[in-house]
C-alpha cells in the first residue's frame, strides 16, 4: 500500500514557520512533521510514499534527500497548487495501481502509528474511503476549525460533513484510506469546478460510500495555525510521545 502525502499549500496561516519552509518541515521538539509521518510509515510497513509537492518545489526534497533511504519516495509536482487539495489527490493517480488501495495523510497533521494502523487495517468493503475520526469531540484544540462529521456509531458510516456543521459528533483527523474508485469520483467533480477532498468525500455521502474508522483515544493535532504550533510544543503527552518514538531513518 502507498501513502500520498499532501504538502503542496502555501501554508499562509502559519506565516513565522512557512516564510521560507513548507508546513511538513515545521519542527516538534526536535521532529519535522514529515519525518514523524514517515516513520508511522516504517512502524507500518507502509514502504512507499508519495510526496505531492506545490508552492514549495524543492524543500521537501532537498530536507529528506539521504534519508530514510528505507522508504521508497517519490515526488510529484502538482502546478495547479492554489487550487483544492483534491487536485493534489488526482496528481497521485498516475503512482497509483489500477483498483489498487492506498492512503492520504495531510502534511501538517500530527499523528502517530496507532492511527495509521487502524486506518490502514480498516475494510473498504461497500465503502469506497474510510476517514479517521476522533469521537472525543470535547477533547479537540481548535475545535471551530475541525472538519466536522457526523457518523453512526454502530455502522461507522459518514452521514454529515463540513465545517460548518452544527450536529456532529466526531472530527476528521486528516489521514484517509481509499479505493482506486475515489479519484473518479474527484475527476468528476473536477470537471464541474470543485475539487476539494471534502467535497469529494460529501459525494460518497450521497451514495453512502463513506465510512469512518474511530481512533479512541489516539492522539492527533492539525497544526494549521500559530496558537496549535504553540500548543504543540508546549504539551507533554506530544514530548513523551515523541521520546517513545524510534526513529529509523536508515
Amino acid at each position: 500500500m502507498k501513502l500520498v502525502i499532501i504538502a503542496a499549500g502555501k501554508g499562509s496561516r502559519l506565516k513565522s514557520e512557512t516564510k521560507n519552509n513548507p508546513k511538513a518541515l515545521t519542527v516538534i521538539n526536535g521532529h519535522t512533521i514529515i519525518d514523524i509521518i514517515l516513520n508511522n510509515c516504517v512502524i507500518n510497513k507502509i514502504n512507499e510514499i508519495v510526496i505531492i509537492t506545490g508552492y514549495d518545489k524543492t524543500s521537501i526534497r532537498n530536507y529528506l534527500d539521504g534519508k530514510w533511504n528505507n522508504l521508497k519516495i517519490d515526488y510529484i509536482y502538482n502546478d495547479e497548487w492554489h487550487l483544492e487539495n483534491g487536485i493534489s489527490v488526482l496528481k497521485a493517480k498516475s503512482a497509483i495501481g489500477n483498483n489498487d488501495e492506498f492512503m492520504i495523510s495531510m502534511s501538517d497533521h500530527l499523528y502517530f502509528a496507532d492511527i495509521m494502523k487502524e486506518v490502514k487495517e480498516s475494510s473498504l468493503s461497500n465503502r469506497v474511503v474510510n476517514v479517521g475520526l476522533d469521537f472525543n469531540i470535547n477533547d479537540i484544540f481548535d475545535i471551530d476549525d475541525g472538519m466536522k462529521v457526523f457518523a453512526q456509531t454502530d455502522t461507522m458510516m459518514v452521514q454529515s460533513m463540513s465545517k460548518k456543521l452544527k450536529s456532529y459528533n466526531a472530527i476528521d483527523v486528516g489521514l484517509f484510506k481509499c479505493s482506486y474508485q475515489f479519484f473518479s469520483f474527484l475527476e468528476n467533480l473536477n470537471k464541474n469546478g470543485s475539487c476539494s477532498l471534502s467535497a469529494g468525500c460529501n459525494e460518497l455521502i450521497d451514495q453512502e460510500l463513506l465510512g469512518g474508522v474511530d481512533i479512541r483515544d489516539s492522539f492527533w493535532l492539525d497544526i494549521d495555525t500559530p496558537d496549535a504550533l504553540h500548543f504543540s510544543r508546549n504539551n507533554s503527552r506530544i514530548s513523551n510521545l515523541l521520546k517513545n518514538q524510534d526513529f529509523n531513518q536508515t
